[in-house]
């Protein structure tokens, strides 16, 4: 009876329980953007991410419940003055204000991505925007010596969200150069980055035909 006690003991222990049966997973993705004018001007150029947690399970990605954070880092003003000397008030976009204020000055968008990351980079993510929005830095094209802690620029405050192993140099760089930089510098974190998880991009709106697909060594489009 003991032995019979304890097979059914172990039976119990390796069988589902109520409450983890059919239950989804998480899972994390990050896209990031690069915008350019047509004479690759600086003051037009901008770098902005977006950190992506989906929720579910089965092959309906549909009903997969979405949580989305964007970086999206610029002057309150919107008015990007390379030469200003000190830091100003800066503002996070939404990946919505960001993409209608992109057309409206007709510059060119770039998207990499969406691409499966580590849940430790979006958490990372979603605590510098939030660090954004309390306004905790300020906004700085050339941010030097004011970077990370008093003020960055577009795209520093994104791959500034590691600095585990130094923050990345990206010397006079920007647009496209700049935002494939940071890419690199996050790509510890992607998940077979030859991926590409196009669903996600549709789930958050992201579905201008005129926006142009970076590709990443030899990126793939995944789709469901």
């Amino acid at each position: 009876m003991r032995c019979f006690k304890l097979f059914l003991l172990s039976i119990f222990l390796i069988l589902p329980t109520g409450a983890g049966a059919g239950e989804g997973h998480d899972s994390y993705f990050m896209m990031i953007f690069a915008q350019e004018g047509p004479g690759h001007e600086p003051w037009l150029s901008h770098t902005f991410a977006t950190f992506v947690k989906a929720s579910g399970s089965g092959t309906n990605k549909k009903q997969y419940k979405i949580e989305s954070h964007t970086i999206s880092w610029l002057p309150a003003t919107q008015d990007v003055r390379l030469l200003r000397l000190s830091p100003e008030r800066g503002k996070n976009l939404s990946l919505e204000e960001t993409l209608r204020w992109a057309k409206s000055m007709n510059v060119r968008i770039t998207m990499w991505g969406p691409y499966q990351i580590k849940e430790e980079l979006y958490k990372r993510a979603v605590r510098q925007e939030k660090r954004l929005k309390q306004g905790a830095i300020g906004y700085k094209a050339l941010d030097g010596r004011f970077r990370p802690n008093a003020a960055s620029n577009c795209f520093h405050v994104i791959s500034d969200i590691d600095t585990d192993n130094g923050m990345l140099n990206t010397g006079t760089a920007h647009g496209d150069e700049a935002t494939l930089m940071v890419l690199n510098h996050l790509k510890r974190w992607l998940i077979r980055p030859e991926e590409v998880h196009d669903w996600v991009a549709r789930r958050i709106g992201v579905s201008d035909p005129a926006i142009v697909r970076g590709v990443l060594d030899n990126a793939i489009t995944k789709m469901p």
